[in-house]
Parts: C-alpha cells; sequence; structure tokens
C-alpha cells in the first residue's frame, strides 16, 4: 500500500561497417559469400553493423590471435568468420553467449610462452555476465588469458582453453556493439515499473534476447522488493520475436496462460514496456503457442504500458530547495543567475508548511517528500528530531549511536543508519507520519551487512530500491549498492535485498543522489589525491564514461553533499566551506552560503 504518492504515467542510429583485418584495420574482404539486402522501406533496428574479415594466408600466430579478438566484435549471431580462426576443436569452445565479455581499455599485450602458446592480457574496465550485468572492475585490474596456436592445412589457428572462451572487447569495440536496455519488473502491491539494467548485443536479435530476459526470475538484488507478472517456467515458444509492422510478436509457452488476468495485465506491461526500447518497435502483441492473448475488451496489442495503468515513477523536478544557514532555512532557485536579464526571478516565498528554523545544534538536515517535515541529527549524532511547522519539536527516544543523514522515502518512512547498543550497525525506518508519539526507528533485515558500516543512502522516487554507501570498521574499502526494499504490505520497510555493486572504478564515495529512474549522481575518487568530483553514471553502467555519454564533472575540492532539482544539469553541492555550488555546463557557480540544501525525499 502506497501512501500520498502517485506514479507518472531513438530514432534509430544510422548502420556503422567496420572492417576487420587479421593484421589491422582497413581493406575489403577478398573472400565471402554475396548476402541478400534489406528489403525497400525496412526499418533498420540495429545500432551498428559490424562484419568481420577472416584470417589471411601466411598470417603470423600474432596476427591470426589479435584477428580473433576483433573477430568477436561481428555482432553476426553465429560468429562464423571469427570460428575461421579457430582449429576444429576450439569451435565448441567459444561460448560468446554463455561465457563473460571482458571490456577492456588500452593495448592487449602478446607475450610469447613457449612456440605453440600466447598469453594475451590487458587492462579490463569491466565485465560483462552471460545474463548481462555488467560489473566494473577496480583501477589496475588486467585480464589475461593463454590461448594455443596449431597449424591447420598449413596456418596458424587459435586453440582456446579447454573451460572456454566468451568473447574480448576494447571499450570502444563494446559502444559499437553493445546496448544498455533495461528489463522491467513491477511492485508487489501497486502498478509502478521498475527498471533492472543489462547490456545485451546490439544486433538482428535484440528483441529475442530482450524478450528471454524479461521472462526471468526476479534478480537477487531486488528480490522481495519486486515481482513478475511472468508464471515460473514460461519461456519463448519459438526462438525468435519477429517485428512485423512495427509489432513485436512475443510467443509463449503454454505456462504463460496460469496467469491470473491481474498477473497478465502486469506482463503484457513489463514486455510492453521493456521491448519498446527497440527503435523499431511500437506495440507488442502476445500469443501462447501461436494462439493470440487478448486483454479485456478484446484487445491484442499494446502501444504502451501505460495504457495498463503502468509505469515507471519519475523523480520531479523541483522549482526551489530550502537551504539552511545558521539556525534558518529559507527558499532558493540554485538555478537563478540574477545578473542574466532574461532569467525569470523565481518565487522565494515561504510556502505553507515550510520549516524556518532549526537550532544550529542539529545536522545533516532532511526534508520529507511533502516538503512538511525535517528531520535532523544531533551534533553527537546520538539523536534524532523532527520539526513540523504546526507541531512542536518531536524528539526520537535514542535508539543508536553515529547516526548517518537522514532521509525520506516516497511512502513517508524515514531511513536513517547507526550502532545499536550492541555495537551492531543497523539500518532503521521510522514511520514518520505515524501519529503515534512513541514511535521509535525500527530495526530492519540487513544480514548482508555483516561487519560493513552504512555511512549513506539514496532512496529511489519509486520507494522499491535504495543506493546504499557502506565501508568497513575502519572507514576503508567504500562501496555502492543498489539494494530492493522488501515491505510488508501495509508498506512497512521490512529488509533490504543483498546490493548490487556500482561504480567500482571509484576508491572513495561521499554521497549519492538519485537523478531518475536509472541514473545517479555520486561524489567520489578513482585514486587517494584525486580531488573530490561528481561523476554521472547510469545503474549497471561506467561512472568514467566508457559506455555512455556520462563520466566525471569538474572537481569540487571539499564536496559534502549532492542533490538535484531536476536531471544532472540541476545538481547542487555543498562544501565542507558552507558554499551552496550549482552546475552551470561544466563548471560550478556558488549561489548561495549554508550548511544543508533540502530537496524533498532527496
Amino acid at each position: 500500500m502506497r501512501r500520498g504518492r502517485h506514479g507518472a504515467r531513438l530514432a534509430a542510429l544510422a548502420a556503422v561497417v567496420l572492417l576487420l583485418g587479421a593484421c589491422g584495420w582497413g581493406g575489403l574482404p577478398g573472400t565471402g559469400d554475396v548476402v541478400e539486402g534489406r528489403a525497400l522501406g525496412d526499418v533498420n533496428n540495429e545500432q551498428v553493423r559490424v562484419i568481420a574479415v577472416g584470417p589471411l594466408d601466411g598470417a603470423s600466430q600474432e596476427s591470426i590471435v589479435r584477428g580473433f579478438l576483433r573477430a568477436g566484435e561481428d555482432n553476426d549471431d553465429t560468429h562464423a568468420t571469427g570460428k575461421l580462426f579457430l582449429e576444429p576443436a576450439s569451435v565448441d569452445r567459444w561460448r560468446w553467449s554463455s561465457q563473460e565479455v571482458v571490456v577492456y581499455g588500452g593495448e592487449l599485450t602478446l607475450t610469447r610462452r613457449t612456440a605453440d602458446r600466447i598469453d594475451v592480457s590487458a587492462p579490463v574496465l569491466a565485465r560483462v555476465a552471460p545474463d548481462g550485468r555488467y560489473v566494473e572492475q577496480p583501477p589496475g585490474a588486467r585480464a589475461q588469458v593463454r590461448l594455443g596456436l596449431t597449424k591447420v592445412g598449413g596456418e596458424w589457428r587459435v586453440e582456446l582453453p579447454r573451460d572456454g572462451f566468451g568473447l574480448w572487447l576494447d571499450a570502444d569495440q563494446f559502444a559499437r556493439v553493445y546496448t544498455n536496455r533495461y528489463v522491467y519488473y513491477v511492485t508487489p502491491n501497486g502498478r509502478d515499473l521498475v527498471p533492472d539494467s543489462r547490456w545485451f548485443p546490439s544486433g538482428s536479435r535484440l528483441a529475442t534476447t530482450l524478450a528471454r530476459a524479461q521472462l526471468s526470475a526476479v534478480p537477487e538484488h531486488l528480490a522481495g522488493a519486486v515481482t513478475t507478472g511472468v508464471p515460473a517456467g514460461t519461456r519463448l515458444a519459438v526462438n525468435a520475436v519477429p517485428v512485423v509492422n512495427g509489432t513485436a510478436q512475443v510467443n509463449l509457452s503454454s505456462q504463460a496462460l496460469s496467469a491470473d488476468p491481474a498477473r497478465r495485465t502486469a506482463m503484457w506491461a513489463q514486455l510492453t514496456k521493456t521491448m519498446l526500447q527497440i527503435p523499431a518497435v511500437t506495440a507488442v502483441s502476445l500469443s501462447v503457442d501461436t494462439t493470440p492473448l487478448e486483454l479485456p475488451g478484446g484487445v491484442t496489442t499494446v502501444s504502451t504500458s501505460s495504457e495498463l495503468g503502468y509505469d515507471v515513477v519519475p523523480r520531479t523536478a523541483l522549482e526551489t530547495v530550502l537551504v539552511r544557514r545558521g539556525d534558518l532555512l529559507r527558499r532558493l532557485d540554485p538555478r537563478f543567475v540574477p545578473d542574466v536579464k532574461s532569467a525569470k526571478r523565481p518565487d522565494l516565498k515561504a510556502r505553507d508548511g515550510d520549516v524556518d528554523r532549526i537550532p544550529d545544534t542539529w545536522r545533516s538536515l532532511a526534508l520529507s517528500v511533502d516538503g512538511k517535515q525535517v528531520a535532523a541529527v544531533s551534533d553527537t549524532r546520538a539523536e534524532l528530531s523532527l520539526w513540523r511547522s504546526t507541531e512542536p519539536t518531536k524528539s526520537i527516544a535514542p535508539f543508536a549511536t553515529s547516526l548517518t543523514r537522514p532521509v525520506y522515502d516516497a511512502d513517508g518512512y524515514l531511513w536513517v543508519a547507526g550502532a545499536d547498543a550492541a555495537g551492531d550497525d543497523q539500518v532503521f525506518v521510522l514511520d514518520a507520519v505515524s501519529s503515534d508519539p512513541r514511535a521509535t526507528p525500527e530495526p530492519i533485515r540487513t544480514p548482508w551487512l555483516g561487519d560493513r558500516r552504512v555511512t549513506a543512502m539514496a532512496v529511489a522516487a519509486d520507494a522499491s530500491r535504495v543506493l546504499v554507501i557502506t565501508t568497513d570498521r575502519d572507514g576503508r574499502d567504500v562501496q555502492l549498492g543498489l539494494s530492493g526494499i522488501v515491505r510488508a504490505t501495509n508498506g512497512q520497510p521490512l529488509a533490504l535485498s543483498p546490493p548490487l555493486r556500482q561504480a567500482q572504478s571509484l576508491t572513495r564515495i561521499q554521497d549519492v543522489a538519485w537523478l531518475d529512474w536509472v541514473n545517479y549522481a555520486v561524489l567520489g575518487q578513482v585514486r587517494a589525491g584525486d580531488p573530490m568530483r561528481p561523476w554521472l553514471a547510469t545503474l549497471g553502467g561506467a561512472v568514467d564514461g566508457t559506455t555512455q555519454e556520462v563520466g566525471r564533472l569538474s572537481p569540487v575540492p571539499g564536496a559534502v553533499t549532492i542533490t538535484t532539482v531536476g536531471g544532472p544539469r540541476g545538481l547542487v553541492i555543498v562544501t565542507s566551506d558552507e558554499r551552496v555550488l550549482a552546475r552551470a555546463g561544466s563548471t560550478w557557480r556558488q549561489t548561495a552560503r549554508g550548511s544543508d540544501v533540502l530537496a524533498p525525499g532527496g
């Protein structure tokens, strides 16, 4: 049950043909079959078309190895050209769809070990699991594989490891032939769609790959927080999802018939939201063993998930925020530039329900989603209090020490972490809208936390996910994770699912903020001694811009907290010397002085 919240209800890129030679770039293939082109008027749903060139006669061992690795870039579903580099016994060991993809940066290093063995190594940026999960690697990580060489018909061919081999792609190649897409799940007691980030080959079978991924079970990091309308065991009845006149025709196995009408609607909404990420798809139809499924009213195709009452929850753009200086709170539009004549002067008058004063002995302020309640912890970080403009201050009975900055979720619960009486680190949740004066924060289940401690949290607008920053007991080994929020039927948080690591390339993380339902901003450093700077990232992607047009922004020495008034361009940072900085392109402009910027729920 949700309280006081309502969910909101590419063009195809030009094809690029890259010719890969066994000994380098350039040149036209001297052999190969003539293949039929597209029919006139056929819609191109491939982001990139990459064609590999097979081995050249007389090529050296090193050229054959490099050529094979480059041939992995070919997004031909059979990888037929790449197989030409392999000796016969290795063809079945090349498991490009069932083993991980290594995404590397820099140059490949080839080291000859014996007359017929070469070690290949490279700086590794990420590893992509067969299910499409992108896992960044820490700075300095390297990937290494030992490849054999043998003569076949007088020419050198690659012998793969007996335990199989996937793909090695440099960052540019990966960005050309893999695409970031989302698989959607639903909230248990509502109609919100929650995305799960994956990476898939962008070839002709993307529709099939996405549909198959959508039929999979809820991932561990969202277990209990979301559900799926797809009945267990449901699969594609045929190994293809054709797109005909813009309609993705998803033919399911008979298990799909076990879904009741509500689950069938959810299943259709999930598949529609997921499949519409393909530029050529404008609608989705479902069938079971070729028999069309229907929704009430005889509907057989759906063009948007919102037609069915399902959609993602956007983060609301803000006109103003509250800024705290000393013990006073006032409204601020951080984007307003007074010396620009065309700038519209914002309305900075206090609004009904605004809290206007918090004693300066309280710190780390947070603002409820409705903007009418402020939470803060004491200077000693051992007390928590709540303020409303129309009520006396509500002091919460002591429950923990070393309290973190609180954060509100969209359901009216207040989140804070700290050490309990036994010294164990816990995540606590308080029903902040409860009229019970004795209500106190309750610990929720986080068995995965172990000896780690939470330093900061940010709850998504859908109130189903939370970004959690943790460290070890000594404040080292900083990690950012994405966890699902497991709730009771009345909406009360009960547990956090085991987190999925994010931003592994950062060795220090200070704070994090959601930008929308899939993007976030984080204050961090890659290496000790680097300046603190904000980074933009997508869930399940790289924070350094390797896989998308995101990455680092100009450094902000002394940056302490980060929030947004609207997406990446609305970022606001507070520094340790109480400067409030707003993003101005690639730089930062001081817009006020203050110790806290309060955005609703942020």
